[in-house]
């Protein structure tokens, strides 16, 4: 299993409705992207001097290395992608190897 995670920082002209709307469109690929197991979503309760900036994450379970490398290049992520891309400034990726 590889676990994907996203550390997200929101933009300053991003409304809440933006924000959900990122939230949505990638639950909604759970089921729909082969080997996506799982999507987790929350806005970042950390203190604020250990944040970095970082407001919102995500995580996602794939079956594998490969079900993860199709991911990306899905028809159903691309429209979500580019959605979060416009909601968030800075986006940071750890893929974990959950061997």
């Amino acid at each position: 299993m590889v676990r994907h995670v996203l550390l997200l920082k929101v933009r300053s002209d991003a409304s809440l409705d933006d924000i959900e709307a990122c939230r949505v469109g990638l639950a909604s690929l759970v089921g729909v992207v082969p080997g996506l197991l799982n999507f987790y979503w929350g806005a970042n309760v950390a203190p604020v001097d250990r944040r970095d900036g970082l407001t919102h994450g995500f995580t996602m379970d794939f079956v594998d290395r490969e079900s993860l490398d199709a991911y990306a290049p899905h028809p159903a992520h691309r429209p979500v992608a580019a959605k979060v891309r416009t909601i968030f400034d800075r986006i940071v990726v750890l893929d974990i190897a959950m061997d």
